[in-house]
């Protein structure tokens, strides 16, 4: 699979084929924001010029920004900027969702090489929480609307997958925030046998992988994904009925395309400096 960014990929670009024209305004006032966000404080008439847009529409276009809290003008010198307004809007946007956005092409590629569905996951607020899935893409489940759906943190093989990646740290943090909860990864994460033998058997196999464990007759094998700064963000998993494959035999043939998309999917991470 090519390493390539989310540009390449088909994110942040326009489709040829859209059915709706350009709303020009409002192109134009996000090239006002980006540039806002380069330049700092600038008159309207530099910001013209480094934008390349005439100066009269940029004064209309910075008057709503300015009436929507989006932009701030200085009396003394007319100069304008962004204002932290603007920072609420980006504060919204969460690394899970972008990480699984980055995940999507990869894993339907991994889907449409092997037929069994795939899901990226990450621990969040003590579950392991389902960001994207290949379900629907899949001719080989009985599942679809998976995304946001929640899996076992010590018997799932995404959750034994993320919990192998985790440092020490990270792995004390979890196991004290899980266990003042209430329902079965509590009661999983107070056992510190089991999570010692999860963790080491899953580490030592080089991959992770749940029979029946989480969901009554599924299962699945899974790797960890690691982010730019080689630190767990989550896990891809291939999911299998347990009466299809032995475990073995998923391994045979599942975990080196599974480990190939991984590898992708952490390079195109790490191609993305601002996640």
């Amino acid at each position: 699979m090519p390493n390539c960014s989310l540009r390449e990929q088909g994110f942040g670009t326009i489709s040829q084929t859209r059915p709706y024209k350009d709303v020009r305004s409002l192109g134009r006032g996000l090239r006002i924001l980006e540039a806002l966000g380069e330049l700092g404080w600038v008159t309207p008439g530099a910001l013209s010029k480094a934008i390349d847009i005439d100066r009269s529409s940029v004064y209309r276009l910075l008057d709503t920004l300015v009436e929507l809290g989006y932009v701030s003008r200085r009396k003394e010198d007319g100069t304008v900027a962004l204002t932290p307004r603007l920072a609420q809007i980006s504060d919204g946007i969460r690394k899970d969702d972008i990480h699984a956005q980055i995940a999507a092409p990869f894993l339907r590629r991994l889907t449409e090489h092997i037929l069994w569905p795939s899901d990226f996951a990450s621990f969040d607020c003590g579950s392991i929480k389902i960001r994207f899935s290949t379900h629907r893409q899949s001719p080989m489940t009985i599942y679809r609307g998976v995304i946001g759906e929640t899996r076992l943190l010590v018997r799932s093989a995404l959750g034994k997958a993320i919990l192998s990646a985790m440092t020490e740290q990270e792995l004390e943090a979890a196991r004290d925030f899980v266990s003042k909860l209430a329902g079965q990864d509590a009661d999983d994460v107070r056992d510190t046998e089991l999570v010692r033998h999860v963790i080491q058997k899953t580490r030592a196999d080089g991959y992770a992988i749940s029979q029946g464990e989480s969901l009554d007759k599924i299962s699945a094998i899974a790797l960890p994904v690691r982010g730019p700064d080689r630190k767990v963000i989550g896990a891809v998993n291939v999911i299998y009925f347990t009466s299809a494959l032995t475990s073995a035999e998923a391994v045979r043939r599942y975990l080196e395309p599974m480990s190939t998309c991984v590898n992708a999917l952490e390079a195109a991470l790490d191609a993305e400096q601002f996640i």
